[in-house]
């Protein structure tokens, strides 16, 4: 998309002497996943960043393409009365939660329409003809991440930390940071642990990395907070390097925030500026943090894959044993298990559980949080879905948990999972579209869907978690 409309700008700005046409429109929608408004002129599709539905307002038409167009606002004529104040001094140029000017309640209803929009769309279901339950609020609106992710840049001579701004079809995208001085989405803290670090790369003369250039060290500052126990893990993301004087700064850390339990740093030589670990080295603290779901603990490591809302998890988890009417004598297989959390959560309502994934740190995790919470009917493997094929090794499930990444299930695993025929499927996406797909697969293999719960673990974003239960013929 974002080629896309590079293409037309630039287009739009090699036409001699055309004209911008500015024009009144009202919004009617709002498309995802950039959150554009979408208005319509004659017929004709218009995508407007920073609109919402019922705007009534006056776009420069900045980019034509033959299905559809980009219009800039130029003024809001009649505000929509579904627009609320943005909480975050932030809103519009970082390119984190970008809906935080939508009332949250008409973000869950324009949340669920998309969800059934997409399932009649690409998997030709229709949500009316079964059972979907109205999507489920987060607990918390403010606040609600686990995890942030923040990039180092440059600003004045001055190392800063931030998101990477918003993109915008108007102008060519490259990547500066925004510096963050606050986070409406996932701590309070982050107003004292960004000056912590800014001030120890200052006094240590470290640079940022940039991706453009290839040149500097310090990346990416990665936090993880457990919600139940307040507890933070710093991981310091850089290229190869020693860090200096983290004495220092850990002894920095631990006596501005009480909270602070875990330092990691992690070696990046990537020439991207995605993420990606090709060594941690544990420097001060605990190696892991604690969060609870429940009656259940579980150790949080650098690499762990966790939800990035853990109390919204927890309902969806809690949701389960109801949806499958579990009977404390079933097999269970999880396959994209994670480090458990799902299957140890369900397993006092099942009589055994099994969990594959491919990773050996997630499996690792999976095998502690077991132990910890002294589990004796789990266990936990490391191998690929798709190896399973033919692997008689593998017991024949009575229900199955499937939690894959966004790209959903490759073909080869849908084998594996149609080979198997569990007679239950609980199916948790997070991503609509190839959850459409997917689903689509298993009607045309003799499941039925007999019930879809949309959860909302991101507030003020385009992302929702969906719940499905399937049953087979």
């Amino acid at each position: 998309m974002k080629r896309q409309n590079t293409k037309i700008v630039d287009k739009k700005k090699e036409r001699a002497g055309e004209q911008a046409q500015a024009t009144v429109v009202t919004i009617s929608d709002i498309a995802f996943p950039n959150n554009y408004g979408v208005g319509k002129i004659d017929g004709y599709v218009l995508f407007v960043p920073g609109a919402l539905p019922e705007d009534l307002i006056r776009v420069e038409i900045t980019g034509r393409g033959k299905k559809f167009g980009y219009g800039k606002i130029v003024n809001i004529e009649k505000p929509s009365p579904l627009r609320v104040e943005p909480s975050c001094p932030h809103f519009g140029i970082c390119g984190g939660c970008t809906l935080q000017n939508l009332a949250y309640g008409n973000q869950l209803i324009i949340k669920e329409n998309y969800l059934r929009q997409t399932l009649k769309r690409l998997g030709n279901i229709n949500t009316e003809e079964i059972d979907m339950l109205p999507i489920v609020p987060s607990p918390r609106v403010s606040f609600y991440r686990t995890k942030l992710e923040l990039a180092f840049g440059e600003k004045d001579g001055q190392v800063i930390l931030g998101l990477r701004e918003r993109v915008s079809p108007f102008e060519q995208y490259n990547g500066r940071v925004v510096p963050l001085h606050t986070c409406e989405v996932f701590s309070p803290l982050i107003e004292k642990i960004i000056p912590i670090f800014t001030n120890y790369a200052l006094a240590n003369n470290l640079t940022p990395y940039n991706p453009t250039t290839r040149k500097g060290f310090l990346r990416h500052l990665i936090i993880r907070e457990a919600k139940s126990t307040g507890e933070l893990m710093f991981i310091l993301e850089t290229t190869t390097g020693a860090l200096p004087d983290t004495e220092k700064l850990w002894q920095t850390l631990t006596n501005g925030l009480s909270q602070a339990k875990s330092l990691y740093s992690a070696i990046n030589n990537g020439l991207t500026d995605v993420i990606r670990h090709e060594k941690t080295f544990h420097i001060n603290g605990s190696p892991f943090i604690e969060e609870k779901l429940g009656d259940f603990t579980f150790h949080i490591h650098p690499q762990s894959f966790f939800q990035p809302n853990a109390e919204a998890a927890k309902g969806l988890y809690e949701k389960i044993p109801d949806l499958a009417a579990l009977s404390h004598d079933e097999t269970m297989l999880g396959l994209y298990c994670g480090t458990g959390a799902i299957e140890i959560f369900l397993s006092p309502f099942v009589k055994k559980v099994l969990g594959i994934d491919s990773l050996p740190q997630n499996i690792t995790n999976a095998i502690e949080n077991c132990r910890i919470n002294g589990r004796t009917n789990c266990s936990f493997h490391e191998r690929t879905v798709e190896s399973l094929l033919g692997n008689r090794s593998i017991p024949k499930p009575d229900i199955l948990i499937l939690d894959p990444p966004r790209a959903g299930i490759t073909p080869a695993a849908l084998k594996v999972i149609l080979e198997l025929r569990p007679a239950e499927i609980v199916y948790i996406s997070c991503n609509p579209s190839t959850l459409a797909r997917d689903l689509k697969h298993f009607r045309e293999n003799r499941y039925t869907i007999n019930k879809i719960v949309p959860f909302d673990f991101f507030p003020h974003t385009s992302h929702l978690e969906t719940l499905v239960y399937l049953h087979g013929h």
